[in-house]
């Protein structure tokens, strides 16, 4: 278990007196859902907790990521079924029943296939509010649209990083942008560490609070960029990656969603050891994808 954030404390507690639920705290989990504890509920049963502050996040949250996760469960797809949630305080808790498995540290064509069926459960199951998909992920290349893309954390970046910023826009400029209107659920945050896998299958995907309507695609390119940065892929398994992901979009998008990805791990790096890294990765990325 990792460090303990003091306010656990302080939402058990509100659990306990809104909701009436008397929860022990076990400890914070070092991997997989970040941000979240595993706690015992009243009949000792092993349960996760995460909680955001109240605001747009959190209604995003209770407004339509359940009732979209609700569909996906429906249709057989491996996510912890929701046990409690609402509004404590000034915040809002989730508490999920707990599945055993270890996030994905190797990808093996068995993997992918799972990973691979895990998004075509995605695959229509929007909430028919896909019209502001491509000024998403194209107007995000500019402007904060996401806690995960922030342009603005770049601006006064070093040379390397302004050049691949430069080309990444130049390179999403220049695609066709698909005429077609995606009504998928897009996780928008998928890959292997928000994967569990318990004997070579895979139990659960975690972390879905930045879910939203638009092209399911977009995440088999995060994981494509998750294999390319931190290599951990069997001989072939990006290669099938690809050919999914091509037989599954319209031309033009996978050269903006490799952008997109590009974008967002720019500034997630910016000002850490990390930054050359995903500079080079970054390059490499934008060759791989060109002309898509």
């Amino acid at each position: 278990m990792a460090d303990v954030d003091e306010q656990v404390h302080e939402v058990v507690e509100l659990v306990r007196r809104e909701r009436g639920l008397t929860l022990a705290l076990v400890g914070r989990f070092a991997k997989g859902d970040e941000g979240a504890y595993e706690v015992t509920g009243p009949d000792g049963a092993r349960l996760v907790l995460k909680w955001l502050p109240w605001g747009r996040e959190a209604r995003h949250a209770e407004e339509h990521v359940e009732p979209a996760l609700a569909r996906l469960r429906a249709a057989g797809c491996p996510i912890p079924r929701q046990v409690a949630a609402g509004r404590v305080g000034e915040l809002w808790f989730e508490l999920q029943e707990y599945v055993a498995g270890s996030p994905v540290e190797h990808v093996d064509g068995v993997t992918l296939e799972q990973l691979i069926a895990v998004v075509d459960h995605e695959r229509g199951a929007g909430s028919r509010t896909g019209g502001d998909w491509w000024d998403l992920v194209l107007g995000g290349l500019v402007e904060d649209r996401s806690p995960l893309c922030r342009p603005s954390a770049l601006v006064g970046c070093e040379p390397p990083v302004a050049e691949l910023l430069s080309r990444l826009r130049t390179s999403a400029a220049a695609a066709p942008l698909p005429e077609r209107t995606p009504d998928d659920l897009v996780h928008f945050d998928f890959g292997p560490a928000n994967v569990l896998v318990d004997g070579g299958r895979v139990t659960a995907v975690l972390d879905w609070q930045s879910c939203r309507t638009g092209d399911a695609s977009y995440d088999l390119m995060t994981v494509d960029w998750d294999l390319a940065a931190w290599p951990k892929a069997e001989p072939g398994v990006r290669d099938r990656l690809a050919e999914e992901i091509l037989r599954t979009t319209d031309r033009g998008a996978p050269a903006v969603y490799a952008a997109h990805c590009v974008l967002r791990n720019l500034t997630w790096a910016s000002g850490t050891e990390w930054s050359e890294h995903v500079v080079t990765t970054g390059h490499e990325f934008l060759d791989r994808w060109a002309g898509a």
